[in-house]
């Protein structure tokens, strides 16, 4: 997992994810997910573009960035998820709590149109 900031806008930014987010890498989403707020960084997105699987650990490792995020005036999005991992977002309940997109760039103009409304 490597984070970037954003080319879309400023002040964003990405978190590529990668493999099995279960109890054996949530712990790294984690530490990459609270480096980047600790830093000041609350406006994020996490691309789930090379991400297979999300466990419930990896759920609860992105609902307390989310909510560190959002104290700070923040959020966190997400972006490029396959249908499978998509599958356990709207089972859980999560696709109701996050800001889900197609593209990196479609989470990114998302943060945008929020500052504008």
């Amino acid at each position: 997992m490597n984070a970037r900031r954003s080319n879309e806008a400023e002040d964003v930014w990405v978190l590529e994810a990668r493999g099995r987010i279960d109890a054996n890498l949530a712990p790294e989403l984690d530490a990459q997910l609270q480096t980047l707020l600790s830093a000041g960084h609350h406006r994020l997105i996490v691309d789930f573009q090379r991400v297979a699987y999300i466990s419930s650990s990896g759920l609860k490792v992105l609902l307390i960035a989310f909510r560190a995020a959002r104290r700070s005036d923040g959020d966190v999005k997400l972006c490029g998820m396959t249908d499978r991992v998509r599958d356990v977002f709207t089972m859980s309940g999560f696709h109701k709590i996050f800001d889900i997109h197609p593209t990196e760039s479609e989470a990114a103009s998302a943060f945008n149109r929020s500052e504008v409304g």
